[in-house]
């Protein structure tokens, strides 16, 4: 059976990780009727690096969610260290580039659901087990979704349909938006331990021939373990998961010593070919947020500051379209304007770091340099917090001065 509406909301938001829920927070604030759809049931866990920086903990205060979410007793990073395959290491160290900077290490268990429950304190709709099956194209606009919800088949109607559903957009799947993307071809195996040691004031990416891992410490006496390597490795590999995730660990010598006492608690989780992108990000009846819209890989820790970003970024364009009765990609347009002013230049300093992760020799003599040279690594921790423009970073100056012997 499938179930007919005229309209169901202005906006209908599919997908309430962060960039979903910001979105709808933002939304439902200025006034306008918010219908957020998710597959899952919050709370829940994600695979994801559950890593907050600083320029993501800004947008918190925005959103008024920042008490809230510092009550559930996040592990405040004040640096992220960095260590390289040779074992040289540099700290990226936030409140040098900032007084009160720091980044935060919590679970997307608790994080998306004070998110969306924010969301629903500012008046969003949330229907939690409503797993969107495609969008509703009428005269080549979006005019809503088609989703499972209680078992039954429902087209929902609204002037804006926001994808905000992750890597595997139905959104995006849907209109044909998907893109290939051919390097970095990564999986990230993550997983919860306890008992992980030398970590405080820091969290830790270990970089290695084979791949990188991540320690975040977050809520409870919890870490956060990634292991990111090639997608082929993972898919081709002899034995378990859990085998091939601890012998990768093992491999990263200074990583396995922090994880010597630690018992692993869960699940390990998995996210394949974490690369992608969509063709474009906005069009008529439609915009993308999140990983819907892009994700590069998680080593630089910008997920969730992006998804959280793009939200503050879409809001105000959303509503000035919604109030004016004109979705269309032209009225949408300035959004994408927005994310290349805002994104392209980071994303950039992104893959210049790519290329130092695929290169270990490369890797260890830039370490060494930022560890040194302590005016760079200042800048590049701003950079990478998202709390200086990224421009600094690819200037011919700092270039030359971190690449000269």
């Amino acid at each position: 059976m499938v179930r007919h509406r005229s309209q169901d909301a202005e906006v209908i938001v599919v997908g309430a990780g962060p960039g979903g829920s910001a979105t709808a927070t933002l939304l439902a604030a200025a006034g306008h009727e918010v219908l957020v759809l998710d597959k899952a049931s919050f709370p829940r866990h994600k695979a994801c690096s559950e890593y907050l920086n600083p320029g993501g903990v800004r947008v918190l205060g925005v959103l008024g969610v920042e008490a809230a979410i510092l009550a559930a007793g996040p592990h405040r990073m004040e640096a992220m260290r960095t260590v390289a395959p040779g074992g040289r290491s540099y700290l990226a160290d936030f409140t040098k580039v900032g007084s009160g900077r720091v980044a935060l290490g919590l679970s997307r268990h608790r994080l998306d659901h004070l998110l969306l429950q924010r969301a629903t304190e500012t008046g969003a709709i949330v229907r939690e087990r409503s797993h969107v099956r495609d969008v509703l194209v009428e005269d080549g606009r979006v005019v809503g979704v088609e989703a499972t919800i209680a078992g039954t088949r429902e087209r929902l109607r609204a002037p804006l349909v926001v994808g905000a559903d992750g890597h595997h957009s139905a959104v995006t799947r849907s209109l044909g938006l998907d893109v290939t993307v051919r390097w970095p071809r990564h999986t990230g195996l993550v997983a919860h331990y306890r008992g992980v040691t030398g970590l405080d004031r820091h969290g830790e990416m270990h970089v290695a021939q084979h791949g990188y891992a991540g320690l975040a410490p977050l809520e409870d006496g919890l870490t956060n373990v990634a292991f990111v390597t090639n997608a082929a490795a993972v898919s081709g590999r002899d034995g378990s998961l859990e085998h091939f995730f601890e012998q990768g660990l093992a491999g990263i010598p200074l990583a396995a010593e922090k994880l010597a006492s630690a018992t692993r608690v869960g699940n390990i989780r998995g996210v394949g070919h974490m690369a992608r992108r969509a063709h474009t990000t906005a069009g008529d009846g439609y915009l993308l947020v999140g990983d819907a819209a892009s994700f590069l890989d998680p080593f630089t820790g910008d997920g969730i500051y992006e998804a959280l970003r793009a939200a503050e970024l879409a809001a105000p364009i959303a509503s000035a379209a919604l109030r004016a009765g004109d979705t269309s990609a032209a009225a949408l347009a300035p959004y994408r304007a927005a994310r290349r002013r805002t994104f392209t230049t980071k994303r950039q300093v992104c893959w210049i770091v790519q290329g130092f992760v695929h290169a270990p020799v490369l890797m260890d003599y830039v370490t060494e340099r930022l560890d040194h040279r302590s005016a760079l690594g200042q800048t590049l921790a701003g950079v990478l917090g998202n709390v200086r423009p990224a421009r600094q970073a690819l200037s011919p100056l700092f270039l030359a001065r971190l690449l000269r012997p």
